[in-house]
């Protein structure tokens, strides 16, 4: 008698679609575009190109609190009225996020649309939040695109980041801070939470980064008994260094009772099959948490897994500040699209 597969087993034999490199955004009329008025040049450069294309979609903005005055709101909304496209515009409040779903326009459950979400200046915790509520509403993937514009820089520099180790090696006070600061706290939203049983050990999941406050955070929150860290390696090879200096920076060898995988910070693929190779190992015996700390990309590979997986609970370390917008990302090199469509299980059941 053949056994009937469970839930991971079936997402780990279902065929990845791959990500593409675009130009513009193949959008037709009445689809639906979300993008968030971000700070970085890549949070508008593939709605800016789509514009060319003179279709009238239906553009869905979400606005961020706190205020970051570099944020692009104004840009976009000049945009679509000298372009006559419609938008509609949501506050998302990145200290208070439970809910999101609940304020989104209906037509994203409308499964005639195909629904583009443009992740470029999108929080992880963000993108995670709307894959779920997608999934959770449409039941499936159908018609749902993912698009990603890779920046042509990523800062801090290897030498800015030599220079802040080199001092806080002097000064055993000195905080090192890129990027982003501190944490207002570990946010625990009712959409992401878990139905596993309470009291198992938690085994935590997360992507160190150059925010070490993050993993301060989530270690004195919620007490993991063991730790998966997932290490990002960056597609280009210049930046390569970056993986070793954020392992440095977090102190990881110093932390007991874990486990280390190094993978792609762009192959959503590599880290979702990871993902549910962790949770057949350990879900049994463990209570499996998850921050999705990393690239954009690795958390689309969160929202797909947890959109499958509902006993896994999702969390995350919400920055405080952004220390200098304007130099977060520079550029765009590329564009890309992933069509989410073929992510069901077998006999098309949650």
């Amino acid at each position: 008698m053949n056994r009937i597969l469970r839930s991971d087993e079936k997402l780990k034999g279902i065929a990845k679609p791959e990500i593409n490199p675009i130009d513009i955004i193949p959008i037709e009329n009445d689809d639906i575009l979300i993008i968030c008025a971000g700070f970085e040049d890549r949070a508008v450069e593939a709605f800016k190109r789509t514009i060319a294309l003179k279709k009238i979609f239906h553009l869905i903005v979400i606005d961020y609190l706190p205020e970051v005055k570099e944020n692009r709101l104004n840009d976009i909304v000049d945009i679509c009225c000298n372009n006559n496209i419609p938008y509609t515009v949501f506050v998302y409040d990145r200290e208070y996020p439970a809910g999101i779903g609940n304020n989104l326009n209906p037509k994203l459950t409308d499964n005639g649309k195909r629904i583009f979400i443009d992740i470029s200046g999108m929080s992880r915790f963000l993108i995670v939040q709307l894959l779920v509520y997608i999934f959770s509403k449409k039941m499936n993937f159908k018609n749902v695109s993912i698009i990603y514009s890779e920046a042509k820089e990523y800062p801090p520099s290897k030498e800015e980041v030599e220079k802040e180790m080199a001092e806080c090696n002097e000064d055993l006070t000195k905080t090192v801070m890129f990027l982003s600061s501190k944490v207002f706290e570990v946010a625990i939203v009712p959409e992401l939470a878990s139905v596993a049983m309470h009291g198992q050990p938690i085994r935590l999941i997360t992507f160190p980064s150059f925010n070490t406050g993050q993993l301060v955070a989530l270690r004195s929150e919620i007490h993991p008994h063991c730790f998966t860290f997932i290490h990002g390696i960056p597609i280009l090879d210049e930046n390569k260094w970056r993986m070793e200096a954020i392992k440095t920076l977090n102190n990881i060898d110093s932390i007991p009772c874990k486990e280390e995988y190094y993978l792609s910070t762009f192959r959503y693929e590599d880290t979702l099959n990871m993902l549910i190779d962790i949770y057949n190992t350990h879900n049994e015996n463990e209570k499996i948490v998850i921050a999705p700390t990393g690239s954009k990309m690795q958390a689309v590979a969160v929202g797909i897994f947890r959109s499958f997986m509902e006993d896994v609970q999702i969390i995350y370390p919400t920055p405080v500040s952004f220390l200098t917008p304007e130099l977060y990302t520079l550029g765009v090199r590329q564009i890309y699209q992933l069509d989410l469509d073929a992510l069901k299980l077998p006999d098309d059941q949650h």
